[in-house]
C-alpha cells in the first residue's frame, strides 16, 4: 500500500534561507528518486521570513500531516527561524544538528567539522547513484564545494573555494581601485573572455575562472580518487545558488539538481523519524 509523506524543509545558509515543501511516495523511495519538490522560496538572511507564503502551500491540509525540519551552516540563523516559528499552524520543526545520526559514513580527519550542507548533499547523492558508482558533488553558493562520495557510499572529503559573490567581494575589499561587481550582472549575459575594461575583465575572471576551477577539480578527483571511474562513470551532480549560471556550460558532464541539500535534509529527517 502506497504511503505519502509531506515535508517542509528549511536550509539556513550564510547569506540566504531556503524553504521547500516536498512529497515522498514511499513506494518510489525504494527506487533511486529524491523527494519531489512541490514549492520553493528563499529570502536573504536578514529579511523577514515569508511565513504567509509558506503556510499557503498547506492550505486545505491538516497541519499535523506535515513533517517540518530545519538545519544549515548558520546557527544564529537557525535560532532565528525557530524563535519566529508561527504559532498554531505548522508543527514545531525537527532541528537536525548531530551528523552522527546521518545514514552516511564520513571518512575525513574531523567529521564534526564538515559543513552539514556537504554531508546532506552526500546523503542525496547516495539516493541517486548506482551500486558501485562513485559520485562528485559540485555545490555553488557563498563558497563552492566539490566533494567525493566513494563507490561504497562514504563521504571522502573534497575541495572548497570562494563562490561567485565571495570572489567578487574579495577583489573589491582587498584592492584600492577594483569595483564591486554584482553577481546578478553575470546572469544578464555571458561575460566576454577578453575584457577590454576593468569591469568586463573582472566579470571574465569571476565566471570563466570559477568554471575552469570546477572542471579541473572534477577531473582531478575523478582520476585520483575514483579508481573505477573508467569502468563505472561517476555520477556528477551540480547544485546550489550559482548552479543555474554554470549548468549550460557543464551540459553532458553533470546532472543538474539545484535543491540537492534540501532533498538530502528531507531524507535525513525521514531516517531520524523512522528510528524513534
Amino acid at each position: 500500500m502506497s504511503q505519502t509523506l509531506q515535508q517542509l524543509v528549511i536550509d539556513v545558509g550564510n547569506s540566504r534561507i531556503k524553504f521547500v515543501s516536498l512529497i515522498t511516495d514511499f513506494k518510489a523511495a525504494e527506487t533511486q528518486q529524491l523527494p519531489l519538490v512541490k514549492n520553493a522560496c528563499s529570502t536573504l538572511i536578514e529579511e523577514p521570513i515569508p511565513w504567509e507564503e509558506i503556510q499557503s502551500w498547506f492550505d486545505g491540509q491538516q497541519d499535523n500531516q506535515c513533517q517540518t525540519v530545519v538545519a544549515g551552516s548558520n546557527p544564529e540563523g537557525i535560532e532565528r527561524v525557530i524563535q519566529n516559528w508561527p504559532q498554531g499552524t505548522l508543527r514545531p520543526p525537527i532541528e537536525v544538528l548531530n551528523t552522527a545520526d546521518f545514514p552516511l559514513e564520513i571518512c575525513v580527519e574531523e567529521p564534526r567539522k564538515v559543513g552539514i550542507d556537504r554531508l546532506l548533499n552526500a546523503v542525496a547523492a547516495n539516493q541517486l547513484r548506482d551500486s558501485a558508482q562513485g559520485a562528485i558533488i559540485i555545490d555553488t553558493g557563498t563558497a563552492t564545494t566539490i566533494d567525493v562520495v566513494t563507490p561504497q557510499g562514504s563521504f571522502a572529503g573534497g575541495a572548497i573555494l570562494p563562490g561567485f559573490e565571495l570572489s567578487a567581494k574579495a577583489l573589491h575589499n582587498y584592492t584600492a581601485l577594483l569595483p564591486l561587481i554584482p553577481v546578478d550582472d553575470l546572469h544578464q549575459e555571458e561575460p566576454v573572455v577578453l575584457g577590454k575594461n576593468t569591469t568586463d575583465a573582472i566579470r571574465s575572471g569571476l565566471f570563466w575562472g570559477q568554471l575552469g576551477a570546477i572542471r579541473e577539480l572534477v577531473c582531478q578527483q575523478r582520476d585520483q580518487l575514483l579508481p573505477n571511474a573508467n569502468q563505472v562513470a561517476p555520477l556528477i551532480l551540480l547544485s546550489g545558488g550559482g548552479s543555474a549560471l554554470l549548468a549550460p556550460h557543464l551540459e553532458g558532464l553533470v546532472r543538474f539538481e539545484p535543491l540537492l541539500t534540501l532533498q538530502g535534509l528531507a531524507i535525513v529527517a525521514q531516517k531520524i523519524s523512522d528510528s524513534k
